[in-house]
């Protein structure tokens, strides 16, 4: 399938009909319209673009132009198993699951749903706006999105519960997630966003989150596609004064995954701490990009990303930590560990300081190797399998990230997770 711009009218031409038996009002045609053309006229992302020089979408491209019908709906994966007392928000193909989903009395004032039932109360520049300087993809993401996930808290309100949400996807299905977040002044939350499927589709997700004055947020995003598909994510978080983010980003499938996380640090005295996994094999490509922005003075961050790459598996990992001139005395960190497991595997990495203070304390750095041979030979020498050796090896460095994830069952969940992929690389033993 070629995909030309009538396929894509197409797809918003039924999601408009689609709105429109909804009972949504003009603005919301008028929005998506005019981000479809934003998009038609800048086209996807293209190798020639130094931000994607590694990451080619023209396969994906081909097949995201087409609206799902509702017979994709059947068969979809299992969904992961929550905490108790945390709040689920469940979408299946881009739509959200009432019945699948678990809500809880919540305190006076909070919202957390989904988009579609809040879109006559909304006006175009919050549920549906695009931020500048984000990729085409995320107008794509505007013009066609089916429903998402909204959250507000309130000034002083602490959320008693974790926001669980997790996108379902089927084979064959197109799907444009959206996540909108905001934390009023002093507020606080853990938002976990949750992506999985079964079988060959396409997902370009927007999530948007903003923490005012002394908000706190726990923001954790865990992918774990089919091998089958396309993951494409745009990730925005602004940070006002003394506010603090605590982000991990966790990348465990697809066959290409890509995420633009791009952190604006607005206030003096704003905080991030960011940690990223990523796993890779077969032909796999994930590539991340994060750009952190300093636009305050006293502001500081922390980003640590750990890639382990298998086979043929392609990793990409280009960070960068921009910090204007009026951030004097920002402090901030980052870098990149990688392992090689196979010959054959392929990590990129370009961690990168952009600075116009003079009176800032900044660091980046990045290592590539192999798991220690030593520490190999320990192991195999007290009667552990070379296979169970590298396995714990790869399990010990990876959970210096999982380690960061809010809660116990999500951590125990995302290990099983981290071992299951490593039994999945097969040709790992063989090394």
């Amino acid at each position: 399938m070629n995909t030309t711009p009538d396929n894509y009218r197409a797809a918003l031409a039924t999601t408009l009909e689609q709105d429109a038996d909804a009972g949504y009002p003009r603005w919301v045609k008028e929005a998506r319209s005019a981000a479809l053309q934003k998009f038609l006229d800048e086209g996807f992302p293209h190798v020639k673009l130094e931000n994607w020089r590694y990451t080619n979408l023209a396969p994906m491209a081909e097949r995201i132009g087409v609206s799902v019908s509702e017979s994709v709906r059947s068969n979809e994966p299992a969904l992961p198993a929550s905490d108790a007392d945390a709040i689920t928000l469940v979408f299946v193909n881009g739509l959200f699951s009432a019945k699948r989903s678990s809500l809880k009395s919540l305190p006076a004032g909070v919202v957390v749903g989904n988009l579609a039932s809040q879109l006559e109360n909304e006006d175009t520049d919050k549920l549906l706006s695009v931020v500048p300087g984000n990729s085409s993809l995320a107008q794509l993401n505007s013009a066609m999105v089916s429903d998402g996930a909204v959250l507000r808290i309130p000034d002083n309100i602490e959320l008693p519960h974790a926001v669980h949400i997790v996108y379902s996807n089927t084979t064959a299905a197109n799907v444009f997630p959206r996540v909108t977040v905001q934390l009023g002044r002093n507020a606080k939350a853990t938002v976990i966003e949750h992506h999985i499927s079964n079988g060959a589709c396409v997902s370009a997700a927007v999530t948007n989150l903003e923490c005012a004055d002394g908000a706190q947020l726990c923001y954790q995003k865990l992918q774990e596609e089919s091998a089958e598909s396309y993951h494409v994510a745009v990730q925005n978080i602004s940070l006002a004064k003394d506010s603090r983010c605590d982000i991990v980003n966790i990348d465990l499938g697809a066959a290409i995954g890509r995420n633009d996380l791009r952190i604006l640090l607005q206030g003096s005295g704003a905080e991030a701490h960011i940690n990223g996994l990523f796993l890779v094999d077969g032909a796999r490509l994930t590539d991340n990009h994060l750009h952190l922005e300093h636009q305050a003075p006293h502001t500081s961050s922390r980003a640590h990303y750990a890639g382990v790459v298998a086979n043929k598996g392609r990793g990409v990992f280009n960070g960068m930590i921009h910090v204007t001139q009026a951030a004097q005395k920002t402090d901030a960190a980052l870098y990149n560990k990688n392992l090689l497991l196979t010959e054959g595997a392929e990590i990129d990495t370009k961690p990168e300081l952009e600075i116009y203070a003079d009176d800032v304390k900044c660091a980046h750095g990045s290592t590539t190797g192999q798991l220690d041979a030593g520490s190999l030979f320990y192991l195999r020498t007290r009667g552990v399998p070379e296979q169970a050796a590298r396995n714990m090896l790869v399990q010990a460095f990876a959970t210096e990230v999982v380690q960061q994830l809010a809660t116990e069952a999500l951590r125990n969940y995302v290990l099983n997770s981290v071992e299951q992929r490593l039994n999945e690389f097969g040709a790992v033993v063989e090394a």
